[in-house]
């Protein structure tokens, strides 16, 4: 199949180079037997042969000499052309029959392969490049895919792993069927629960299909009502959570409902992360054409090295690991979904372990 392939596109590039070469010899031709022997005629004449046998000798010899020398260089030329042509086919036709197979293994699942491509022109170096460029792309989301379903696995072993203890307690008598343990299947069968809506949610971000219907608010309604809704929350674990909101900030174009479930995504990794006694802050400030609205906890802190990877599908860093927490681990993935698809951003800083995160989304003001 390669060799057919490679046979199909030299034959058809030989077959272009034929063609020109057969319009400059039909070229040459024409000017050989209309446009010379009346510029050789002429020139007879203006040398003073004037006798009609002498004419018709040179004549003849004029036009065997040039049928010799046409012939000759025809033949010449169409070797030496066909050799060149030869060569710079092999140029063009070997790296794009490498490319070609390198494709057809990425096609196959085989990201990895031969990618030193003998590129001959710019071309075909940008298209190789492309195509290496590509084959990283589909490794890493591999990569990706691979450790997305084996930390789902883990999500999804725990919350069943407890439910089938307890049953298993209740019906070998260990366990009291009590509110407790209803309680406990109830809280893990929420958990599956959320981590099925908030996968659904994540796979609808990514494909960038969340429907969205925007509309101008003011920042401080959208602050106000997340922190009626979480403030008994903080309240109940004994958190301090208060709300600052310059005056006079620019309407923002927004789905309410996306961007409410954003804050509430940092609201309940805030109360989440900080113990009984810290404090949680929620601030909205303008900043030039953008309104940021920030979330500022006391609580645990993300390391250094961990915040690159925070928005990461099912990440979760060692302090939630530690605190057995519960959260499905897409939720700030979302959030920065929805943040990109109002053309906003939302970051993360902190100092490292114990000194507290702060999380800023950021969203462009309404332009009046």
């Amino acid at each position: 199949m390669r060799g057919f392939a490679r046979r199909r596109l030299m034959t058809q590039m030989f077959a272009g180079q034929a063609v020109i070469g057969a319009i400059t010899g039909l070229v040459l031709v024409g000017t050989a037997l209309f446009i010379a022997p009346a510029i050789f005629d002429r020139h007879l004449l203006e040398a003073g042969i004037t006798s009609t046998s002498v004419q018709l000798h040179v004549a003849d010899a004029f036009s065997a000499a040039m049928t010799f020398s046409l012939i000759l260089s025809a033949v010449a030329s169409l070797i030496i052309s066909g050799f060149i042509a030869w060569y710079f086919m092999l140029r063009i036709v070997r790296p794009i029959e490498d490319m070609a197979t390198f494709a057809q293994a990425l096609a196959a699942g085989q990201s990895e392969g031969h990618t030193n491509f003998n590129v001959s022109t710019p071309e075909i170096d940008q298209l190789a490049q492309a195509l290496i460029g590509m084959s990283r792309d589909l490794a890493l989301s591999k990569e990706e895919q691979a450790r997305m379903l084996s930390d789902l696995a883990h999500e999804l072993r725990t919350p069943i792993a407890t439910v089938g203890a307890i049953v298993d307690g209740i019906e070998d008598g260990v366990v009291k069927s009590d509110p407790n343990s209803w309680k406990t299947i109830r809280d893990q069968l929420e958990r599956l629960n959320r981590l099925s809506r908030d996968v659904r949610n994540v796979s609808d971000s990514v494909d960038q299909v969340l429907n969205m219907v925007v509309e101008p608010f003011k920042p401080a309604d959208l602050s106000a009502t997340a922190f009626a809704a979480w403030r008994p929350r903080f309240e109940n674990k004994g958190v301090f959570f208060e709300m600052r909101s310059e005056g006079n900030l620019p309407l923002v174009e927004v789905d309410s409902h996306r961007i409410g479930q954003v804050l509430s995504n940092l609201l309940e990794n805030a109360l989440r992360h900080t113990a009984t006694g810290g404090n949680v802050e929620m601030g909205v400030v303008r900043e030039n054409d953008f309104v940021q609205f920030s979330i500022q906890d006391s609580g645990d802190g993300i390391e250094p090295h961990q915040l690159p990877h925070i928005f990461e599908r099912l990440y979760r860093g060692d302090s939630a690991r530690r605190s057995g927490d519960s959260g499905s681990g897409l939720g700030l993935t979302i959030a920065r979904s929805i943040a990109q698809s109002h053309g906003g951003t939302l970051t993360a800083k902190s100092g490292g372990h114990g000194t507290g995160t702060t999380f800023t989304l950021t969203l462009p003001a309404l332009q009046r």
